[in-house]
């Protein structure tokens, strides 16, 4: 009985005037000792019990083979099960679903014989659920400043020096 081991009870017994502090640390002791007595396991107990447990265990790797038992071939399933979803986690068919979202995708997924390919499957998951996917990579465009540049730079030739100089009133006011 764990339960006799409670603040309610220790409360009781040291409130209790009529007991010397003589009595009430044997009460506690004594208390804390059923405690013990109740829930307590002792060594060689658990050693028996574990003993126990491995000849159970070896009584039945005796009978069969343990791959043939209906456990095994469960964990051996959700084993398989596991591998598929990692596998298809870095698979390149996934490779455009947000992370935080690729367990719901691929429980969308039907991976029975006769379904339709996952290529497929995935375009109609797109169309329903798009903040699934990351969004298609469009082209960058890089901000343009000003107009385009169009034209060449000046040669330098007569034609430019006599510009130059008409622009800037040099003498070559009519004489053109």
């Amino acid at each position: 009985m764990a339960g006799i081991f409670t603040r309610k009870a220790i409360a009781a017994i040291l409130n209790d005037e009529a007991l010397s502090p003589e009595e009430r640390a044997d009460q506690l002791f004594g208390l804390y000792g059923r405690a013990l007595e109740d829930g307590y396991v002792t060594r060689s107990a658990a050693q028996a019990a574990a003993l126990a447990a491995a000849e159970e265990a070896k009584a039945q790797v005796a009978m069969g083979d343990v791959r043939e038992s209906p456990e095994y071939r469960e964990l051996q399933e959700r084993f398989d099960a596991y591998q598929a979803r990692q596998d298809a986690r870095v698979s390149g068919a996934f490779a455009d679903v947000k992370p935080k979202f690729f367990d719901a995708v691929y429980d969308l997924v039907d991976r029975s014989e006769g379904a339709i390919p996952l290529e497929e499957q995935l375009a109609a998951i797109r169309e329903r659920f798009e903040e699934y996917f990351i969004a298609p990579r469009q082209e960058a465009r890089l901000p343009r400043f000003g107009a385009p540049t169009v034209g060449s730079m000046p040669r330098g030739g007569t034609g430019a020096a006599r510009e130059f100089a008409r622009a800037w009133d040099f003498g070559f006011r009519n004489n053109d």
